[in-house]
């Protein structure tokens, strides 16, 4: 039986990623086992925005890169061929861009339990910013931009058993403490939320989660939630 594929999500830095932000994409091309692994890029978060992965790619990849696009938001693609194309690939990368807008094309096609499934059978995925918040198990949106209020919970890809944001240190992980209140009225709600801060990575092997190039942050959920001890490199969360 195949041990799941690892799994790194990394935080860029929103429009300031920089080569800092996505150095663990190097760990994620070894992880693979091959010098020139097949690169699936996943642009559903950014539309399929052909600009923008033109923008990703030479900074992340680099550019003798073997990457091909699995377009999921564009109707003339079949749900099939994106099966087929995610299989084919030796690495799964998932573009930052807009969480809810990913996860509806994704949700569309009902692919959530085919990247959890190709994860299990062993394949290396890595996210970086809003990709790496897909990854995990839940985020939120905000119907009324003017009142937290009206905050709502939904389901992401749940290939980590984690929910994480990226880059939100600067304004305290506002969004993350929205998170941590409304998972705490779920049932078997978990114990803690996770701020991958700029310029980290957190590690998933398929047992535990691991901090790579700095401290993750951590909120307890909670209906007012606190900050805990954050995640060093080598501890568990």
């Amino acid at each position: 039986m195949a041990s799941p594929g690892a799994v790194y999500l990394m935080a860029g830095a929103g429009p300031g990623t920089g080569p800092k932000s996505v150095r663990y994409h190097r760990d994620a091309v070894a992880a693979t086992g091959k010098k020139k692994p097949r690169i699936a890029y996943v642009g559903a978060a950014s539309g399929d925005s052909l600009a923008f992965q033109k923008l990703l790619s030479p900074l992340i990849f680099g550019l003798a890169a073997d990457v091909f696009a699995v377009k999921l938001t564009k109707k003339s693609v079949p749900t099939s061929g994106a099966r087929a194309a995610l299989a084919d690939a030796d690495l799964i990368f998932i573009s930052g861009g807009d969480v809810e807008e990913g996860m509806r094309a994704i949700h569309e096609r009902d692919l959530a339990g085919y990247f959890r499934e190709l994860h299990t059978q062993g394949k290396v995925l890595e996210g970086v910013s809003a990709g790496s918040i897909m990854l995990g198990e839940h985020w939120v949106r905000f119907p009324d931009e003017n009142d937290d209020g009206s905050a709502e919970l939904f389901d992401c890809l749940g290939v980590v058993p984690h929910s994480v944001d990226a880059h939100g240190e600067q304004d305290g992980w506002e969004e993350l403490q929205v998170l941590a209140k409304l998972l705490v009225r779920r049932p078997k709600p978990p114990k803690s939320v996770v701020g991958l801060v700029s310029g980290t990575c957190a590690f998933w092997d398929g047992k535990k989660l691991r901090a790579l190039g700095g401290a993750l942050n951590r909120y307890a959920c909670t209906e007012t939630p606190k900050r805990l001890e954050d995640l060093n490199p080598e501890e568990n969360p």
